[in-house]
């Protein structure tokens, strides 16, 4: 996947696949890629990673942030998933699907493993909506 990064170390993605298969490996990228950056983007009041899901954006967001989650470190990834409504058009059904593969993904994820970090899922960028993975 090709990544556009700006002057505020925002990386930005696009995927506009309508399959499942393609929307899932784009989703375990863009992890994949946040994974690379935590060696530069952790801080000492660094805690959690959160996935959000914007679903009018269809964005899916990956920070780190601090334990109130309101100081976001450097870098920030957001993939698009311009497919993901043709795929699954129901709001709770989409955030229930990233968060099942995010979920699984990061069990395994040797570069989320190799930090003291909590991944948690929000909604609109909503930390009170946050739930732990």
């Amino acid at each position: 996947m090709k990544w556009e990064v700006d002057s505020q170390y925002y990386h930005r993605g696009v995927n506009a696949s309508e399959q499942e298969s393609d929307i899932k490996q784009a989703v375990l990228d863009a992890a994949e890629y946040a994974f690379e950056l935590l060696d530069d983007n952790i801080e000492d009041d660094s805690m959690f990673c959160v996935f959000d899901w914007n679903f009018d954006k269809q964005a899916l967001t990956i920070m780190v942030t601090d334990p109130s989650k309101t100081k976001f470190a450097k870098h920030k990834v957001e993939l698009r998933l311009q497919g993901f409504a043709a795929h699954i058009a129901n709001k709770e059904d989409q955030q229930e699907q990233i968060q099942l593969w995010i979920h699984n993904h990061i069990t395994t994820a040797a570069g989320f493993l190799r930090y003291s970090l909590v991944a948690a899922m929000t909604i609109n960028g909503d930390p009170r909506s946050s739930l732990l993975l």
